[in-house]
């Protein structure tokens, strides 16, 4: 069954990351249920539970794709342009970006970036322990963004983009 149940595990996955950013981007309501996401998937509960401890989880795998982007930059690896990107999709749903990347959520986002970050840090020296490291340039990347998409500060996402990925070097 392995190779079956493997292709079988990537799309049961798929179909549900695709199913929650689909009502993340499309649903005026901030908080997206378990059954709206199955129902969007066309899967069981079970299923469901079978791949995530509940939506948090899935949110967090949803991130770690785009936040691949911004772990590079955080890194000192980034590419401004694919950056620029995403920090335009980013503005143009900013009203999720902000619910993303506030309260017990944005905590969650935040550790997330900064495994990501350490993940590409492994192995080069830094001053502070790693990990230590890997936080505060995920807290260095986000708390822009942050500001940006709350409209607190005005700048064009290309900029903002070459901006943050100088800070990683």
């Amino acid at each position: 069954m392995g190779a079956i149940g493997d292709r079988r595990t990537r799309r049961t996955r798929t179909a549900l990351i695709e199913a929650f950013n689909h009502l993340v981007l499309n649903r005026r309501e901030r908080r997206i249920r378990v059954s709206d996401i199955i129902a969007r998937a066309d899967v069981g509960r079970s299923t469901f539970y079978e791949h995530y401890a509940n939506a948090d989880a899935l949110l967090l795998e949803a991130l770690s794709r785009p936040f691949a982007i911004l772990a590079d930059a955080a890194a000192g690896r980034g590419d401004p342009e694919r950056l620029a990107f995403l920090l335009t999709h980013f503005w143009e749903n900013r009203r999720r970006a902000r619910d993303t990347l506030a309260g017990r959520i944005g905590e969650k986002a935040v550790r997330l970036l900064a495994d990501m970050v350490e993940e590409r840090l492994d192995g080069r020296a830094t001053n502070v322990p790693l990990r230590l490291a890997s936080l505060q340039l995920a807290e260095a990347a986000l708390a822009p963004i942050k500001a940006w998409v709350s409209g607190e500060v005005p700048c064009p996402a290309d900029t903002l983009a070459a901006s943050l990925c100088r800070t990683g070097e």
